[in-house]
């Protein structure tokens, strides 16, 4: 199927091209799907059983390696860059009902449906079943959270936050939720959200911008709460990795997901107690430069890898590019795609920030993945500049 492409003005190129910070690697190189505005989110994972990697963009999917043909699984079509895509906020390719196929996953505008396209393995619409009615926050995360083997997504609901669990023996059932908190905000729009073990206990945790819930050791137990105030108005997906390498988890995240501001948390122990020294990698600071020299707004997503292939964990993030239809703080400032690469630095680190390109950028979500199989990582997103690869 072909996907009209929507021709951005020459002029905006040159004013990202006058007004990008940093300077852009050489080494790589863009390939743009379409510049149609599909998608909020994006996905990768074979669908088509040919183990290579496809790509899905809202309705579509993009067959890989080359990403060059475009098939719809569904309705949907293209809307203008200044509208919200309502039906295809995050996406996530798994195998949920264990037939061997890969199948998508697929959450809509904030707090309402989570929708499951199981892959009949052909062409043509797939079966859709909505499995939630209620997905909320701005980065829901799909991921293994009691160390089961088995995937739950985790979101809010209610005002609630916790996790949907699936019944695996229909997985098209609509999904429980379990909350882990009381109520804690009035709205689906909620940003920042991680999930990952900061306890050293060996349990994941959810952590959210004003803290975190530690996860119990019995499945019923109660989730305790430790307030942390990490991110004030919230960015998006909050990052938990060993950083520092010093054995425990630390903690990365953007400050405001439609302004400014980026931090690392370093995880201290303090009298037996989980405590945080906060270090800042951009500033909160418009006027002030951080990383690289660097300075941009809308960091709306985050995800890590090892970029460099140094066994240390990197993580990339970019610009929201007209998240609120050209609103927020920076909304005309370049789309940069970025790369935060770990370097050590005595017993802590030093980011060393490198701009891949700047009319691209993110969406609410981002990719570290490896689509060619050549073990080096690969950063795609979709969003309102279309659907983009960055590859060395």
């Amino acid at each position: 199927m072909k996907i009209r492409a929507i021709v951005f003005p020459a002029s905006l190129l040159v004013i990202a091209i006058a007004l990008a910070q940093g300077p852009i690697a050489k080494a790589w190189k863009k390939q743009v799907l379409t510049k149609d505005f599909l998608t909020e989110g994006l996905a990768a994972g074979d669908l088509d059983g040919d183990q290579v990697i496809d790509l899905v963009a809202g309705a579509f999917w993009f067959k890989g390696p080359d990403f060059k043909e475009a098939k719809a699984y569904r309705p949907g079509k293209a809307m203008p860059v200044k509208s919200y895509m309502e039906d295809s906020f995050l996406s996530w390719v798994d195998d949920l009902n264990g037939d061997g196929k890969n199948d998508i996953l697929m959450a809509s505008h904030p707090g309402r449906d989570l929708t499951l396209y199981l892959n009949p393995g052909k062409d043509g619409a797939w079966p859709a079943h909505r499995v939630m009615t209620e997905a909320a926050t701005e980065s829901p995360l799909w991921t293994d959270l009691d160390g089961d083997g088995k995937k739950e997504l985790i979101c809010t609901q209610g005002g609630k936050f916790g996790y949907a669990e699936v019944d695996w023996t229909d997985v098209t059932k609509p999904w429980t939720f379990i909350a882990v908190s009381a109520n804690r905000t009035n709205t689906p729009y909620v940003h920042g959200l991680g999930v990952g073990d900061l306890s050293g206990d060996g349990r994941a945790d959810i952590v959210e911008k004003e803290g975190w819930f530690e996860q119990p050791a019995a499945k019923d137990g109660a989730w305790v709460w430790h307030k942390e105030p990490f991110a004030g108005p919230g960015g998006a997906q909050m990052l938990v990795f060993d950083a520092d390498g010093d054995g425990d988890n630390d903690m990365i995240t953007s400050l405001n997901g439609h302004g400014y501001g980026l931090v690392w948390y370093e995880n201290r122990k303090a009298e037996g107690k989980v405590t945080f020294a906060r270090h800042e990698i951009l500033p909160e600071d418009p006027a002030k430069k951080g990383a690289g020299g660097l300075q941009f707004s809308q960091l709306h997503s985050l995800e890590c890898g090892d970029f460099d292939g140094d066994k240390r964990m990197d993580f990339t993030t970019g610009k929201r590019y007209f998240a609120h239809n050209g609103k927020d703080p920076g909304a005309n400032d370049p789309a940069l795609a970025v790369i935060f690469y770990n370097r050590k630095d005595g017993d802590g680190v030093r980011w060393e920030a490198e701009v891949i390109d700047e009319d691209s950028g993110v969406g609410c979500q981002v990719l570290a993945v490896d689509l060619d199989g050549d073990g080096k990582l690969e950063f795609a997103a979709g969003n309102k500049k279309g659907v983009h690869v960055i590859r060395r």
